[in-house]
């Protein structure tokens, strides 16, 4: 009987030094996690300025012994160029719905006409005139007359005057009327500088 007791302390003595071994062992895994979602993309960037779809303008022509004026709308969207008498190329842009966003605006930074046209780009500052309309108005010269020219044979027209929102024209080809239009042009820069 007591080798029997013996025994048993004997095997639960040698089970001992192994309970620091099982301490260690890790636990079973639990249920798998379901992953991470991916991260958000980030938010678009809300400082990029709002601008409304190009719209496609036609050319109107005013050509007599008193007037030389073109125009390209669309809807209330509109680009004037007229040839004063002095020679003078008057541009006025109108922006539509927001010509009062862009006088406004020209209060503190001038608005910018971005012309595109032939493979060039340049652009005119505009300001608001007594009549309350945005204009450039460039010296009589070639130059001047060249690049109108290069808007006769089509182009993209922008107007901006930020935070106001962006207007743009496509101009289509204005044909026998514009050489019409900028012939009458030609002469009366010409007929002022034969008076000067």
């Amino acid at each position: 009987m007591r080798s029997y007791h013996v025994n048993r302390w004997l095997r639960a003595l040698a089970f001992v030094p192994l309970l620091p071994l099982l301490a260690c062992v890790p636990p079973p895994p639990s249920a798998t996690a379901p992953p991470a979602p991916p991260p958000s993309p980030p938010a678009q960037s809300q400082a990029a300025k709002p601008r409304h779809p190009p719209l496609d303008a036609t050319w109107s022509f005013a050509v007599s012994e008193s007037t030389c004026s073109a125009r390209a709308s669309a809807g209330t969207t509109t680009l004037a160029i007229d040839i004063a008498e002095d020679g003078t190329v008057v541009i006025e842009a109108a922006p539509g719905a927001d010509t009062a966003a862009y006088l406004r605006a020209a209060r503190h930074h001038s608005p910018q006409l971005r012309v595109a046209a032939e493979g060039e780009t340049w652009q005119w500052r505009l300001r608001a005139n007594k009549s309350h309309r945005l204009e450039a108005r460039l010296a009589p010269s070639e130059a001047s007359l060249a690049r109108i020219l290069l808007m006769l044979r089509g182009g993209t027209v922008t107007m901006s005057a930020p935070p106001a929102p962006e207007h743009a024209l496509r101009l289509a080809p204005a044909e026998s009327s514009g050489a019409a239009w900028f012939a009458c042009a030609k002469r009366r820069q010409q007929g002022e500088g034969a008076k000067s």
